[in-house]
């Protein structure tokens, strides 16, 4: 059930211990081998067979606090890149994983699409469950609709909240109205946009009881030290789409142009972490802390023209008559595929039903093109936890190919919204209080065990649709908790 593991003792002690190098973490972690299966089947029959076992009850928490810090587009080689022989290093996500685990192949769902997967962390469940699938092609309405905020599902900070917990949230806008609110000294939200730094900022007065901006222009202080914290910054995803200018980085030309920028990046939001923890020392509560970081999704550069067209003359060649729409269009009279897509995946939804040898045949055929990198079948789709609303196969491209609805002519374009490891494995750290110090994780393990960990860590249950799991392997025993 649980992922091997491998060890670094990076801890200040009586006994020899081993001092491992950033280069060297580095080159550990890229060892880690990228794996593609779902787990969610098995991991949502045992979530409940152990739901039902325990009951009610919950163990005592690991940690007094815990700040759950989400970097959108955090491509999880993008810290190997950052930490490479001549690169300028990441000395604060080095320090929380010397004392923490890190997880090498962690993965996120399908569709690997923003809202989606934020959801499907805070709530540590998939679409399936949660219902927000971003956008898909309503059959009976004939139509394009998009899901926007919805959550059908409970989130982690629902449950702090419900707990007696308090609870903040600095722009992780799955989490307004969902256990933080405006106004709320208890429970606050604040939604300041600009760059990771200034979130962190926010943060940090919310950690010292200060008062902070709310969306409705009041100014409210938290009543204390919130048990949960969440940290949204965007400025990854920003930078990785490479469509403009922002949050002030420069478009860039090429990929190296774009593998330089990323790095860039990684490093400035590295360096905004240090007040942070310059915070929670001053507080003296950074050894009640647990902080995890992770992502909703990575990204995949690609360029050139679009292969929709072509995959379009590939269902026509099959005797279909297709269409790709976009959001709030709907089919024409005679159309027998629809296609919806964001940029790299296509959904395909059939207006009629297919017998098992026309849909395998279909999947052949799609599957054998040069520009194509692989088909979700339905089942596949059900046995990632994908919802039904997204469609009876999913096609993503082979990079640099894509599906975009317009030509890279020049210059790099970016999108996640595939199965492609650059976009699927994202960085995930588990570090602070009631965590093992200096462990690499290397077995697959998915975002959604994110919220089942947080509550482990806080003592409260987990949220009540929840199919993750905690991920054991990065906490400390029982017995050897330090109250």
């Amino acid at each position: 059930m649980f992922s091997t593991w491998r060890h670094l003792d990076l801890r200040p002690s009586g006994r020899k211990r081993r001092v491992v190098s950033i280069l060297a973490l580095a080159a550990l972690l890229m060892a880690g081998v990228v794996g593609f299966r779902s787990l969610a089947m098995e991991r949502g029959a045992l979530a409940a067979a152990d739901a039902a076992s325990r009951g009610s009850e919950v163990d005592e928490g690991m940690a007094e606090y815990v700040i759950y810090i989400n970097w959108d587009a955090f491509r999880r080689d993008y810290y190997d890149w950052a930490n490479d022989e001549g690169a300028p290093g990441t000395p604060n996500l080095n320090y929380l994983a010397s004392r923490g685990a890190l997880f090498t192949s962690a993965h996120n769902g399908f569709p690997g699409i923003t809202n989606p997967m934020q959801t499907s962390i805070v709530t540590g469940a998939w679409p399936a469950v949660h219902g927000n699938v971003y956008r898909y092609y309503d059959v009976s309405e004939n139509i394009v609709r998009g899901t926007g905020r919805t959550c059908e599902a409970e989130t982690i900070a629902e449950v702090a909240a419900a707990s007696g917990l308090s609870t903040a949230s600095v722009q992780q806008f799955m989490l307004l109205g969902r256990g933080t609110a405006d106004n709320d000294p208890m429970h606050l939200y604040i939604q300041p946009g600009v760059r990771f730094e200034e979130r962190v900022v926010e943060a940090v007065k919310i950690i010292r009881n200060e008062p902070v901006r709310t969306q409705t222009g009041a100014m409210v202080s938290s009543v204390e030290i919130p048990r949960f914290l969440a940290i949204y910054g965007d400025d990854l995803d920003a930078a990785g789409h490479n469509a403009t200018s922002a949050y002030g980085t420069p478009i860039a030309l090429t990929f190296d142009e774009w593998k330089a920028k990323m790095v860039k990046e990684v490093v400035r939001m590295d360096a905004a972490l240090s007040p942070l923890m310059d915070a929670l020392r001053e507080a003296e509560i950074m050894d009640r802390t647990a902080i995890i970081l992770t992502a909703d999704h990575g990204m995949t550069p690609y360029t050139g023209q679009s292969s929709l067209s072509d995959l379009i003359r590939v269902f026509q060649g099959l005797g279909y008559k297709s269409k790709a729409l976009y959001s709030d269009q709907k089919a024409p009279e005679g159309v027998d595929v629809v296609l919806v897509g964001t940029g790299i995946s296509v959904q395909v939804y059939f207006r009629r039903t297919l017998g098992p040898d026309e849909y395998r045949k279909v999947v052949e055929t799609i599957s054998a093109q040069p520009y194509v990198g692989g088909c979700l079948t339905r089942e596949d789709l059900d046995a990632m936890g994908a919802h039904s609303r997204s469609g009876d196969l999913a096609v993503w491209s082979n990079p640099p190919s894509h599906f975009a609805y317009r030509n890279v002519a020049f210059g790099v374009g970016g999108n996640h919204d595939t199965c492609h490891p650059s976009s699927r494995n994202v960085f995930l750290l588990v570090s602070g209080a009631g965590v093992q110090h200096g462990v690499v994780v290397d077995d697959p393990v998915e975002i959604i065990d994110v919220a089942p960990t947080i509550s482990r860590l806080l003592g409260i249950r987990p949220p009540a649709q929840a199919t993750g799991r905690v991920l054991e392997e990065a906490l400390l025993p029982a017995a050897v908790l330090v109250r």
